[in-house]
């Protein structure tokens, strides 16, 4: 089932034009994972995806329905958002921040609001924060932190999960715990993610989207993160090691 169309869609910052007629379809049982340089466009174009910023051109289709018309109770419901960087001013509880995430669905005390609690406390066994509930959020490091962030994203249980480098504050075993979660959420959902890992992408996810400056290539993992691809898109070679690709310092200007 298609989730999400992107059709004809442009997204500049400023005077700078990211992307350019990008047509994406993403459908429940996927994982994509959006790769290339700094400052093309992933964190950007994960923000217009969500509904937060407005493209230059192009239409977005959520469900069928547009992006901007759809009332923002409907909207968070259907897609969420976890931002790479966590900015808490005040002093609250994990519990507190993980359970904003059932918000759209706690209306009062209600029998959903009270079966937030037992998705709060499984959501935090997913992503190995089991016990936490009491801590200050002022106490956690940024890789907790983020793994609060995606425990509140798992509760809100989006149909669509939009995630901006959700590893890059973790350590190698929480990174692959990570990715693992997001490959069986992409079962019943549908999973977007940017990374830099291109090794990591490969092994977890079932599609990608490759951005290069003023281009893009997307498809299966197996169709579009190959050294071809990747020398234009990071301006660099990469050698397939067994099962790894692997950057070498042979800097490349050509295009294909």
């Amino acid at each position: 089932m298609t989730l999400l169309q992107v059709r004809a869609l442009e997204i500049a910052v400023g005077d700078r034009r990211l992307i350019q007629n990008l047509e994406w379809q993403i459908s429940r049982g996927e994982f994509w994972c959006i790769l290339g340089k700094n400052g093309v466009g992933k964190t950007t174009l994960l923000q217009v995806i969500a509904g937060l910023r407005s493209p230059l051109k192009g239409q977005i289709q959520l469900l069928g329905d547009l992006l901007q018309s759809t009332p923002l109770a409907l909207l968070a419901r259907r897609r969420g958002l976890m931002m790479q960087q966590q900015v808490d001013s005040f002093s609250h509880t994990v519990f507190d921040a993980v359970a904003i995430g059932h918000v759209a669905e706690c209306t009062g005390l209600n029998d959903q609001c009270m079966s937030g609690h037992i998705a709060v406390r499984a959501a935090l066994e997913k992503v190995g924060m089991a016990g936490s509930e009491g801590r200050n959020i002022l106490t956690l490091s940024g890789g907790e932190r983020q793994r609060i962030a995606l425990a509140a994203l798992l509760v809100q249980a989006p149909e669509l999960l939009l995630l901006d480098e959700p590893v890059s504050h973790q350590d190698v075993a929480q990174q692959l715990q990570v990715m693992q979660l997001l490959h069986e959420l992409s079962l019943n959902h549908a999973v977007v993610s940017s990374c830099h890992d291109i090794n990591l992408a490969r092994r977890f996810a079932t599609h990608a989207l490759v951005l290069g400056d003023g281009q893009y290539w997307l498809g299966s993992v197996g169709d579009t993160l190959v050294p071809e691809i990747l020398r234009v898109a990071f301006g660099c070679e990469f050698l397939q090691q067994g099962d790894l690709l692997v950057p070498s310092q042979g800097h490349v200007t050509s295009v294909i």
